[in-house]
């Protein structure tokens, strides 16, 4: 078989009541040129066997020595991918017919793009829909979503090979690798999600997220340290527990001052630094503040906050959106 178009990685450990769902999904794809990698990670259930059953030369099975982890074992793609690009699949979630195609022709049009990925719909334990899904952003700038939560489905990452390995793959962020190698793509290149639902996310007990919370947020949290760095922040705990608080979408209403103290210190870093064009990021922090205004745990679109001196500028105003703050002042009086 010649270098395929697409591999297609998928890390298992204890997949047996999935996984046979999950390569089924791959093999029916409309795009054909690709190879299914899957790394055993040290399964202790019927997860090799159900691989091994597969009868389709486009599989390749591969073994941990023991269980390694999800960051080394996606660290394997750096000597065994053989595709253009890498499209991630978790062993427990479904690909749609035409996820491959799509994303695979999105780079074709876009040679200047290194990741794409899309939405995803919920499924439960037993592969129902549950009406719930996964609606990423679909903004030119994606990026810059980053800095208040992850814009990506893992599942429906596709990204160029080369990329990957010239980042050098995952880093020690546990639970968060994904995030941070997004990051990492991002700071150099074009990352983009397409308005397609691309897979089925399977929600249940096992999911890694779930059960290593405490990890994950710790790692979220060095995360999103780094990036204050990279626009131009220096280390402060006071600045970083705040953006932490925004990042996991848990405002707190005492803490709207000190919100728009954060966003300033934000706008002025990367007038500095440059990181962000600054027009369309002062755009993104101000629409970020009417979001934490209008949310249910605060709930404060007033006028008070609506021209928050720093935050708010006169080609932002929203003829909808100051009605709706000057009556919720007048209610106030």
């Amino acid at each position: 078989m010649g270098q395929p178009k697409i591999t297609v990685f998928m890390a298992a450990y204890n997949q047996a009541d999935f996984i046979e769902h999950s390569i089924n999904s791959i093999l029916t794809q409309s795009f054909s040129d690709f190879e299914l990698i899957v790394v055993n990670d040290g399964s202790t259930d019927d997860t090799a066997n159900i691989v091994e059953s597969f009868k389709d030369n486009r599989i390749r099975l591969t073994h941990n020595d023991g269980n390694k982890g999800l960051i080394y074992t996606r660290n394997r793609l750096l000597t065994l991918a053989r595709g253009e690009y890498i499209a991630i699949l978790d062993g427990d979630d479904i690909a749609y017919p035409d996820r491959l195609k799509t994303q695979y022709c999105y780079f074709m049009d876009n040679p200047d793009a290194v990741l794409c990925g899309g939405h995803a719909a919920i499924i439960d334990e037993n592969g129902n829909k549950t009406g719930d899904m996964l609606r990423v952003p679909i903004d030119s700038n994606v990026d810059l979503f980053m800095l208040f939560g992850n814009p990506f489905v893992n599942s429906t990452a596709m990204f160029r090979a080369d990329t990957f390995k010239e980042l050098k793959g995952y880093q020690n962020y546990t639970i968060s690798e994904d995030f941070d190698l997004f990051i990492r793509m991002a700071e150099m290149h074009k990352v983009t999600n397409l308005d397609k639902t691309l897979v089925d996310y399977r929600i249940h007990s096992k999911n890694t997220s779930t059960l290593n919370t405490d990890l994950r947020l710790a790692n979220e949290r060095k995360i999103i340290s780094h990036m204050q760095q990279r626009i131009g922040i220096p280390l402060n705990d006071r600045w970083l527990n705040l953006h932490v608080e925004l990042f996991n979408w848990a405002p707190v209403k005492k803490h709207l001052n000190d919100y728009a103290f954060l966003f300033n210190e934000l706008k002025l870093a990367n007038s500095i630094s440059n990181r962000y064009d600054e027009k369309i990021f002062n755009q993104f922090l101000f629409n970020k503040w009417m979001d934490i205004l209008i949310s249910d745990q605060i709930n404060s679109l007033n006028l008070k906050w609506y021209f928050k001196t720093g935050i708010f500028e006169s080609s932002y105003f929203s003829f909808k959106k100051f009605r709706r703050a000057f009556k919720n002042s007048i209610k106030q009086l």
